[in-house]
């Protein structure tokens, strides 16, 4: 055992320094431990367990330590940045609140570490923010009431999840992504609520569920749930997007040549959305499984204005046993408009206000073997094929 000179650290103690074995590091920040020495102090493979508030800024810059508050310990940035991992790989953090910070996780330059166990809240911008090619994994973490972001993910970085998430009251955005960021969820309860806007995929981005145990709910947010935007990319391989309540626009939206694909069984449910259950604007909704495979699945109900809407030269194509089921909307059923196609089969689109399904200026539709699909209405632009019996336009 020995003591750090300046009086900072209350303990430290090490296993068998001699031989080469990790450290332990005890620190108490309510008896005068400074939890910002005890991690210049570690070296890489030490453990450094913390209970308390400290009130100072951490910096994490040695490779493989691992920081454990066991949930009871607390980081107060006192509007500087609270914790920063930089440029250092293989940490580990645990049972830790960190709060009042400028942000409150910083993950820099290349940066790879852990967060389980989490509490991250009233940081006056980003609760957890990576940037320059980072790398996060996620497992029970909380980020919730800050200035702007609950979570910004830039420049290459990847948020790796699992376990709960949980993502709330943030000022902006809960979860923002851009310039080629990617998330990926498995085995994960993701919750996004009561941010102004839950989820945005933008900038050549990607937002992936990997697997069946995992569910994404994006809800009651002032804006859209969850919006994919700028060449990004929306995958959900066998788990499930809900979105409901977002008050005054869409549960999902894609835009400016983005996609969502679902497959094996992936499936997106929105309803009670401001405006439209699922909108696209120069996008593609794909829908595919292979033989063997649940089918892909879209329930779009109960939303202020259409289930889903195809503008500006977009695509909803469906394949296999893929199914769209669309009903007791505001205007339209499912609506394609402006050059934009519809490839739709196996699908049940009845008793929205409007019509179940509108082709308009210049749309295409090839409908086959569907379910019940209520009235269609097309004028004299719209291209329609299928087993549908309908000529374009309406008599």
């Amino acid at each position: 055992m020995k003591t750090i000179l300046n009086g900072f650290l209350i303990i430290a103690f090490y296993l068998v320094a001699a031989n080469g074995l990790a450290a332990v590091i005890a620190v108490n920040c309510n008896q005068g431990g400074s939890l910002a020495n005890a991690v210049i102090a570690a070296l890489p493979g030490d453990r450094v367990e913390v209970v308390g508030t400290c009130n100072e800024t951490v910096i994490i810059n040695t490779d493989g330590i691992t920081l454990d508050g066991a949930g009871n310990a607390t980081i107060d940035g006192g509007g500087a940045t609270a914790l920063t991992v930089d440029g250092v790989q293989r940490v580990i953090i645990n049972g830790i609140t960190v709060r009042n910070g400028l942000m409150g996780v910083h993950g820099k330059g290349a940066a790879s570490f852990s967060l389980s166990n989490i509490v991250v809240k009233d940081n006056a911008v980003a609760g957890i923010q990576l940037e320059g090619n980072s790398s996060l994994e996620t497992f029970d973490v909380v980020s919730k009431d800050n200035g702007a972001f609950g979570f910004n993910i830039e420049r290459a970085s990847e948020l790796k999840g699992s376990g709960k998430l949980t993502v709330r009251d943030n000022g902006v955005f809960g979860i923002f992504m851009a310039n080629n960021a990617s998330a990926v969820f498995s085995n994960a309860d993701v919750t996004v609520k009561n941010n102004v806007l839950g989820i945005q995929v933008g900038i050549n981005s990607s937002f992936m569920i990997a697997d069946a145990a995992t569910t994404v709910v994006a809800k009651d947010n002032v804006s859209t749930g969850l919006t994919v935007v700028s060449g990004s990319t929306l995958f959900v391989f066998e788990g499930a997007i809900v979105t409901r309540n977002n008050q005054f626009n869409h549960g999902v939206s894609a835009n400016s040549n983005s996609n969502i694909d679902l497959d094996r069984g992936g499936s997106i449910t929105t309803r009670d959305n401001g405006l439209d259950g699922i909108q696209l604007e120069n996008s593609l909704l794909n829908m595919f499984n292979m033989p063997g495979f649940p089918a892909s699945t879209v329930i779009s109900r109960d939303n202020g204005r259409h289930g889903l809407s195809a503008f500006v030269e977009s695509v909803i194509d469906l394949s296999g046993d893929s199914v769209i089921t669309s009903r007791d909307n505001g205007v339209n059923g499912v609506l394609v408009d402006n050059g934009s196609t519809a490839r739709i089969i196996n699908s049940k689109i009845q008793n929205n206000t409007a019509a179940d399904l509108e082709l308009s200026f210049g749309a295409r539709g090839d409908l086959t073997n569907n379910i019940n699909i209520g009235n269609v209405v097309c004028d004299a632009s719209v291209l329609i094929r299928g087993d549908t019996g309908i000529t374009c336009p309406n008599p």
